[in-house]
């Protein structure tokens, strides 16, 4: 069994790197595989490759959340200054509302990733 893990480690690395699945059943064949071995590693590979193409590009929950709440607060202690005329911008009115809702949303967003990660 540890063989077979090591396979899919291996030619993991390869899939990453741009080797197709075609290839990869070639060399398994001259391993001395069994076609069910061959077969159950491709679809071991196959799964963690998909999962790491769906986690490689995203920010963690924990990342996103923290720039949500950096948003709210800029947000907010703009709005603040503007609001208790600590900042002035002449005829101008500033309310910083965008910068608080993004970073709700983006606070909002880092819950569910993170549910759907559990």
């Amino acid at each position: 069994m540890s063989q077979i893990n090591e396979l899919v480690d291996y030619y993991l690395e390869k899939k990453k790197s741009g080797m197709d699945f075609s290839e990869i059943r070639k060399e398994l064949k001259t391993k001395d595989l069994t076609d069910k071995e061959i077969k159950k590693i491709i679809i071991e590979i196959d799964a963690k490759a998909l999962e790491y193409a769906q986690t490689s590009g995203k920010m963690k929950p924990k990342d996103l959340r923290l720039i949500g709440y950096a948003l709210m607060l800029i947000g907010g202690g703009l709005t603040f200054a503007v609001y208790f005329k600590l900042l002035v911008l002449g005829k101008f009115l500033f309310a910083a509302y965008g910068p608080v809702i993004i970073g709700y949303i983006l606070v909002v967003m880092a819950r569910r990733q993170q549910n759907k990660l559990k």
